[in-house]
């Protein structure tokens, strides 16, 4: 079975539209209530819908390590388990504040590329979202090696930053923003190390950073050329 993870996980990507990660949250937003977690692998297709993806893929997402941190910080661990399209946890807020939702999945194996007379690359994962509970929302700590932060705003033009090892990335930094209908814009950092965009609908927004470490290594006795780190900040915007 995990020799056919394997192969799937290195040929899927050159068949399936748009493939990717994501995380969606759900809740009252109330002290007390339950938050939902759902992680799913997925595509969209040729008319920009998409879709959760079952079967062998699934079960890749199973080896995300998913942490719900409060607005001190603290983290705390959350079990995920198998559903029928994706992988589920749960969490209940005991005070108000903004919660960072955060997810590492490092364990991919190296994506074989040299029969395509490319590079081998490995990568990582990371999935983070903010969970507001109550009316007193302050700002959530960067929690991860690439972690992206939503900033508080007035006004209907959304914010965020976006870290690398604590450090704010540097200006003229490119990030893609897939909107609900999964059309892709391009967002570009700007001075003060912060990018930003106006939401047009309601629903299910991603914005993507990808960083590559281009240093050569081996990982589980596969050599690889670089590393790409993609961060995925997922959020569900209502108007």
């Amino acid at each position: 079975m995990r020799i056919q993870l394997i192969a799937l996980f290195l040929f899927l990507p050159y068949f399936v539209q748009g493939s990717a990660n994501w995380m969606e949250v759900k809740g009252s937003g109330k002290i007390g209530e339950r938050i939902t977690i759902q992680l799913m692998y997925g595509h969209i297709d040729e008319y920009s819908t998409r879709h959760r993806d079952t079967g062998l893929e699934l079960k890749l997402v199973g080896d995300f390590r998913l942490t719900v941190y409060d607005g001190e910080g603290v983290g705390t661990p959350i079990r995920i388990y198998p559903k029928m399209d994706c992988w589920e946890g749960t969490y209940i807020p005991k005070k108000k504040g903004v919660y960072h939702i955060v997810g590492l999945n490092d364990s991919h194996p190296v994506i074989d590329r040299s029969n395509r007379n490319g590079k081998n690359i490995r990568t990582i994962d990371y999935l983070c979202s903010d969970y507001y509970v109550g009316e007193d929302y302050s700002l959530a700590q960067h929690q991860q090696f690439i972690d992206i932060i939503q900033l508080k705003s007035d006004s209907d033009l959304l914010e965020f930053k976006i870290l690398k090892a604590g450090e704010l990335v540097p200006e003229n930094s490119k990030l893609r923003v897939f909107n609900p209908e999964n059309w892709e814009k391009i967002l570009v950092v700007n001075s003060r190390g912060i990018a930003s965009f106006k939401p047009t609908i309601p629903g299910l927004y991603i914005i993507r950073y990808d960083w590559y470490d281009n240093v050569p290594d081996t990982f589980k006795g596969e050599a690889y050329n670089s590393i790409r780190h993609r961060c995925d900040y997922c959020f569900i915007y209502k108007e």
